[in-house]
């Protein structure tokens, strides 16, 4: 199991690794470059793996609302313990709310359920994303600015991926191709973007950063538990659940961070050493959500 885990993970930390080590040469201003994976990268990506899938909202109805429900009580506790981070709430809440979906979460739901378990990844991601860039955002901003909602390229993508997965759609070669090119950007750039950042950071920002990752996953186990009391999830809906809950913070929490300056050393390093914890948080939660 760990040289699968380790398989999913360790990517992450080698692209990391190359963006730490050009920043420490360059120190480049990656602001454009970032704004450009969010607003077409990410798009493209969600609409090209939601036209894919065969998904159906109406069934997973109760996994949605627990889904959702872990997301907004995650926020709550931590919005509590937040002092025991050493970062602000505004830097730590959406640390401990929304977890890295795409390049790990769907991987590994997938190995632990195989096809079963594509249909809640799927779930887990486009709620995670759409709750991302407008609760998140709005925790880290300060305001919820509404056009993130209807004006969002992410959320017209979400949109436009599910009606052409209930129409079985099929769009020619070269769209496909062109869109998925365009998509498979995202993930290299916003970790090598990632590891830019921790060039510049301070040594104390890594003390932070394991503080946190450690409270993050105790807030999760307990929110998600919670939950599960709540709305008693079985058999692939429950692992996945959990699962998610061991996830370590979203990269996309230092790239709102950074676009917001909401302290992005201390976001960058709560990232950077969730990934590292994972090693050890990503065989508890398959430990448990597997018995």
């Amino acid at each position: 199991m760990f040289s699968q885990i380790a398989a999913i993970t360790l990517p992450i930390f080698v692209l990391a690794l190359v963006g730490f080590l050009y920043g420490r040469r360059v120190s480049p201003d990656l602001s454009g470059a970032n704004k450009l994976v969010v607003d077409m990268a990410l798009p493209a990506l969600i609409f090209v793996s939601l036209s894919a899938k065969s998904f159906d909202p109406v069934t997973a109805l109760s996994f949605t609302g627990a889904s959702i429900a872990l997301i907004l009580l995650s926020g709550l506790i931590a919005w509590a313990l937040a002092a025991a981070s050493g970062a602000s709430r505004s830097a730590f809440l959406p640390c401990a709310m929304f977890t890295n979906v795409g390049p790990v979460g769907i991987p590994l739901i997938a190995l632990a359920y195989g096809p079963e378990g594509v249909a809640p990844a799927v779930v887990l991601l486009v709620i995670s994303n759409v709750l991302h860039f407008t609760l998140g955002a709005g925790v880290m901003s300060g305001k919820v600015d509404w056009r993130m909602v209807y004006a969002n390229p992410l959320v017209w993508a979400t949109v436009l991926g599910l009606c052409s997965a209930q129409l079985q759609l099929v769009f020619p070669v070269w769209l496909q191709t062109s869109l998925t090119m365009l998509g498979s950007v995202l993930v290299p750039m916003m970790l090598l973007s990632l590891g830019v950042r921790l060039a510049s950071s301070k040594i104390e920002d890594a003390k932070i950063g394991a503080q946190s990752s450690a409270l993050i996953l105790l807030i999760r186990l307990a929110a998600v538990y919670g939950i599960l009391w709540l709305i008693p999830l079985q058999g692939v809906e429950r692992g996945a659940l959990i699962l998610f809950a061991c996830l370590p913070p979203a990269v996309f929490n230092f790239m709102l961070a950074d676009k917001f300056q909401v302290e992005p050393h201390k976001v960058a390093s709560t990232v950077i050493v969730g990934h590292l914890c994972s090693l050890l948080f990503l065989p508890l939660g398959l430990w448990l959500a597997l018995i």
